[in-house]
Protein backbone atom coordinates (compact mmCIF):
# COMPACT_ATOMS: atom_id res chain seq x y z
CA UNK A 1 0.00 0.00 0.00
CA UNK A 2 1.76 3.44 -1.05
CA UNK A 3 2.18 5.74 1.73
CA UNK A 4 2.03 9.98 0.96
CA UNK A 5 1.75 13.00 2.32
CA UNK A 6 1.81 13.23 5.95
CA UNK A 7 2.01 9.36 6.66
CA UNK A 8 4.68 9.20 4.36
CA UNK A 9 7.02 12.44 6.03
CA UNK A 10 5.61 11.42 9.66
CA UNK A 11 7.41 7.93 8.33
CA UNK A 12 10.39 9.54 6.81
CA UNK A 13 11.04 11.69 9.99
CA UNK A 14 10.73 8.84 12.66
CA UNK A 15 13.15 8.14 15.23
CA UNK A 16 15.26 4.85 15.09
CA UNK A 17 15.97 2.67 17.92
CA UNK A 18 19.38 3.74 20.03
CA UNK A 19 22.14 1.42 18.65
CA UNK A 20 22.62 1.10 22.29
CA UNK A 21 19.95 -0.65 22.54
CA UNK A 22 21.30 -3.01 19.31
CA UNK A 23 23.10 -2.64 16.21
CA UNK A 24 24.59 -4.94 13.74
CA UNK A 25 26.05 -4.36 10.52
CA UNK A 26 27.10 -6.78 7.08
CA UNK A 27 29.11 -5.42 5.11
CA UNK A 28 29.25 -6.93 1.93
CA UNK A 29 32.30 -5.89 0.20
CA UNK A 30 33.95 -6.20 -3.32
CA UNK A 31 34.07 -9.66 -4.41
CA UNK A 32 30.37 -10.36 -3.75
CA UNK A 33 30.39 -7.98 -6.94
CA UNK A 34 32.81 -10.69 -8.97
CA UNK A 35 30.69 -13.61 -8.54
CA UNK A 36 28.77 -14.57 -11.43
CA UNK A 37 25.87 -12.19 -11.79
CA UNK A 38 22.85 -15.46 -11.23
CA UNK A 39 24.94 -16.96 -7.95
CA UNK A 40 24.70 -13.08 -6.48
CA UNK A 41 20.81 -13.36 -7.32
CA UNK A 42 20.78 -16.76 -5.44
CA UNK A 43 21.91 -15.25 -2.33
CA UNK A 44 19.84 -12.32 -2.78
CA UNK A 45 16.51 -14.63 -3.03
CA UNK A 46 17.73 -16.53 -0.06
CA UNK A 47 18.05 -13.14 1.53
CA UNK A 48 14.68 -12.36 0.30
CA UNK A 49 13.23 -15.25 2.23
CA UNK A 50 14.93 -15.13 5.48
CA UNK A 51 14.04 -11.72 6.10
CA UNK A 52 10.31 -12.18 5.13
CA UNK A 53 10.16 -15.15 8.04
CA UNK A 54 11.92 -12.57 10.12
CA UNK A 55 9.38 -10.13 9.08
CA UNK A 56 6.80 -12.36 9.51
CA UNK A 57 7.73 -14.17 12.76
CA UNK A 58 8.14 -9.78 14.13
CA UNK A 59 4.83 -8.84 13.00
CA UNK A 60 1.44 -10.07 14.44
CA UNK A 61 -0.70 -11.23 12.01
CA UNK A 62 -2.89 -8.53 10.60
CA UNK A 63 0.01 -6.11 11.17
CA UNK A 64 2.05 -4.20 8.75
CA UNK A 65 5.59 -2.72 8.56
CA UNK A 66 7.11 0.64 6.58
CA UNK A 67 9.29 0.03 3.60
CA UNK A 68 10.69 3.47 3.07
CA UNK A 69 13.07 4.90 0.67
CA UNK A 70 13.69 8.74 0.84
CA UNK A 71 14.19 8.95 -2.87
CA UNK A 72 11.22 6.67 -4.12
CA UNK A 73 7.80 5.65 -3.18
CA UNK A 74 7.28 4.55 0.44
CA UNK A 75 5.03 1.70 1.70
CA UNK A 76 2.88 -0.34 4.44
CA UNK A 77 4.41 -3.64 3.54
CA UNK A 78 2.08 -6.63 4.98
CA UNK A 79 4.89 -9.90 5.35
CA UNK A 80 1.90 -12.25 6.10
CA UNK A 81 0.34 -12.09 2.97
CA UNK A 82 1.32 -14.70 0.22
CA UNK A 83 2.72 -12.89 -2.15
CA UNK A 84 6.22 -14.65 -3.23
CA UNK A 85 4.28 -17.79 -3.81
CA UNK A 86 5.38 -19.45 -7.15
CA UNK A 87 7.89 -16.44 -7.61
CA UNK A 88 10.70 -16.95 -10.23
CA UNK A 89 14.13 -15.88 -9.34
CA UNK A 90 13.39 -12.57 -10.97
CA UNK A 91 10.47 -12.06 -8.98
CA UNK A 92 11.98 -12.58 -6.17
CA UNK A 93 14.97 -10.49 -6.76
CA UNK A 94 13.54 -7.79 -9.01
CA UNK A 95 16.73 -8.31 -11.04
CA UNK A 96 17.00 -10.27 -14.48
CA UNK A 97 19.10 -13.71 -14.58
CA UNK A 98 21.62 -13.64 -16.81
CA UNK A 99 19.79 -16.00 -19.42
CA UNK A 100 17.37 -12.86 -19.78
CA UNK A 101 19.99 -10.13 -20.41
CA UNK A 102 21.50 -13.01 -22.89
CA UNK A 103 18.14 -13.28 -24.47
CA UNK A 104 17.80 -9.49 -24.93
CA UNK A 105 21.40 -9.00 -26.07
CA UNK A 106 20.52 -11.47 -29.07
CA UNK A 107 17.54 -9.56 -29.68
CA UNK A 108 14.82 -12.02 -28.31
CA UNK A 109 12.86 -10.19 -26.06
CA UNK A 110 11.69 -12.44 -23.32
CA UNK A 111 7.86 -11.30 -21.25
CA UNK A 112 8.59 -8.87 -18.76
CA UNK A 113 8.03 -9.66 -14.93
CA UNK A 114 6.38 -8.29 -12.08
CA UNK A 115 8.74 -7.74 -8.64
CA UNK A 116 7.03 -9.46 -6.16
CA UNK A 117 8.72 -6.81 -3.56
CA UNK A 118 7.75 -3.65 -3.71
CA UNK A 119 11.24 -2.70 -2.74
CA UNK A 120 13.50 -4.83 -2.60
CA UNK A 121 15.41 -6.21 0.34
CA UNK A 122 18.41 -5.52 -0.84
CA UNK A 123 19.51 -1.97 -2.09
CA UNK A 124 19.57 -2.88 -5.50
CA UNK A 125 21.59 0.58 -6.37
CA UNK A 126 19.72 2.64 -4.11
CA UNK A 127 21.68 4.52 -1.41
CA UNK A 128 19.16 3.08 1.35
CA UNK A 129 16.23 1.10 1.71
CA UNK A 130 14.49 0.55 5.24
CA UNK A 131 11.59 -1.73 6.94
CA UNK A 132 10.37 -0.71 10.35
CA UNK A 133 7.43 -1.52 12.21
CA UNK A 134 4.66 1.59 12.70
CA UNK A 135 6.69 2.40 16.25
CA UNK A 136 10.01 1.55 15.25
CA UNK A 137 11.11 -0.49 17.63
CA UNK A 138 13.55 -2.32 14.79
CA UNK A 139 14.57 -1.03 11.49
CA UNK A 140 16.07 -2.91 9.14
CA UNK A 141 18.51 -1.01 6.53
CA UNK A 142 19.81 -2.00 3.24
CA UNK A 143 22.39 0.59 1.87
CA UNK A 144 24.39 0.78 -1.15
CA UNK A 145 27.88 2.72 -1.82
CA UNK A 146 30.13 3.10 -4.56
CA UNK A 147 33.53 5.29 -4.20
CA UNK A 148 36.70 5.15 -2.22
CA UNK A 149 35.96 5.23 1.34
CA UNK A 150 37.73 4.43 4.32
CA UNK A 151 41.21 4.25 2.14
CA UNK A 152 39.62 0.91 0.52
CA UNK A 153 40.18 1.56 -2.98
CA UNK A 154 43.13 -0.15 -4.83
CA UNK A 155 45.68 1.66 -6.73
CA UNK A 156 44.52 0.67 -10.58
CA UNK A 157 41.27 -0.55 -10.07
CA UNK A 158 37.70 1.38 -10.16
CA UNK A 159 35.68 2.45 -7.58
CA UNK A 160 34.46 0.13 -4.48
CA UNK A 161 31.24 -1.33 -4.31
CA UNK A 162 29.69 -2.11 -0.72
CA UNK A 163 26.15 -3.03 0.33
CA UNK A 164 25.57 -2.58 4.52
CA UNK A 165 23.11 -4.41 5.83
CA UNK A 166 22.40 -3.13 9.49
CA UNK A 167 19.98 -4.52 11.95
CA UNK A 168 18.84 -1.87 15.38
CA UNK A 169 16.52 -3.80 18.32
CA UNK A 170 17.65 -6.52 20.43
CA UNK A 171 14.55 -8.60 18.82
CA UNK A 172 15.34 -8.27 14.82
CA UNK A 173 19.40 -9.30 15.76
CA UNK A 174 18.14 -12.49 17.63
CA UNK A 175 15.70 -13.36 15.07
CA UNK A 176 18.06 -13.14 11.91
CA UNK A 177 21.09 -13.95 14.30
CA UNK A 178 18.77 -17.66 14.68
CA UNK A 179 19.11 -18.47 11.09
CA UNK A 180 21.04 -15.86 9.15
CA UNK A 181 21.39 -15.44 5.44
CA UNK A 182 24.17 -16.89 3.72
CA UNK A 183 24.92 -13.30 2.34
CA UNK A 184 25.33 -12.05 5.38
CA UNK A 185 27.61 -15.05 6.76
CA UNK A 186 29.95 -13.76 4.43
CA UNK A 187 30.03 -10.23 5.14
CA UNK A 188 31.93 -8.64 7.29
CA UNK A 189 30.32 -8.26 11.11
CA UNK A 190 30.38 -5.37 12.68
CA UNK A 191 28.35 -4.01 15.68
CA UNK A 192 27.56 -4.01 20.22
CA UNK A 193 28.52 -7.88 19.72
CA UNK A 194 31.59 -7.59 17.08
Amino acid sequence: MPLSGDAERHALDHPWPSPELGSVRFVVEDAFFRLEHDARLLLYRELSEKMLAVFRELTPPGGWLYALEPQHPCYRFHPHVPFEVGATLQEWTGLYTREHMEQVERGIHPPSFEARWAMDIHPAGDPEHLFAPPDFHFVFAARYRVGNFDGLEAPGRGPIETETYELLGPSLIAAVDRDPPELFRRARRLGSDE
